[in-house]
């Protein structure tokens, strides 16, 4: 065995004791996965990985919930030291954005939960959040989202009355524009597609 392949062992031998039943390695494809709560990865370890060429892990799959996340954590895997260990590194930068998009995720509907009646939402690009119920509770809610300092946040649309969705009262999440026009009715849905830009 190599100096190089002893450093690759080394290196997974402690991966699979810091995060146990989260560390997998498939040898013959020189992957390495990863998987949490809150999503999952899959590496591949070049050849040059911990040799004289310094090859960093190439991403080859990042996602947390339904969100890709394979171009910021390849963003950050080359930022890291060629030549190095990194893959307790890659872990820890992949868990952040994960949670990130997950902590996200959550507080939206835990915080909606509190406030609006209704919702749907429909995560993504373009995301959509639709909130109908007493006009201040919506109103402080939103002025809540706008302390997140969410990227490419902006409201497409403000009425008085309060809008009955199709489910009824409650917090649904929804994956395509389609499901949440449905959810907006007949009586609204050209309001709703010039509101964004749809229409």
């Amino acid at each position: 065995m190599n100096d190089q392949e002893e450093r690759i062992n080394t290196e997974l031998s402690l991966l699979e004791t810091m995060y146990p039943d989260q560390v997998q390695y498939i040898a013959k494809a020189r992957e390495v996965k990863y998987k949490s709560t809150t999503g999952a990865f899959a590496l591949r370890l070049p050849s040059g990985y911990l040799s004289q060429s310094a090859d960093l892990p190439e991403v080859l799959s990042a996602s947390a919930g339904n969100k890709d996340l394979r171009e910021p954590l390849k963003q950050q895997v080359g930022t890291l030291p060629p030549g190095e260990e990194v893959l307790d590194s890659i872990i820890s930068v992949f868990d952040d954005l994960a949670e990130g998009v997950v902590g996200k995720h959550k507080w939206r509907v835990e915080a909606t939960a509190r406030v609006a009646r209704l919702l749907t939402a429909k995560p993504g690009y373009p995301g959509v959040l639709l909130y109908s119920g007493p006009a201040e509770a919506v109103h402080d809610f939103v002025n809540e989202l706008k302390q997140q300092n969410w990227q490419a946040f902006q409201i497409r649309l403000e009425v008085t009355e309060e809008w009955l969705l199709r489910h009824g009262t409650g917090v649904i999440e929804v994956e395509t524009m389609k499901e949440v026009v449905a959810e907006v009715g007949e009586a609204r849905k050209d309001v709703f597609l010039e509101a964004m830009r749809m229409k």
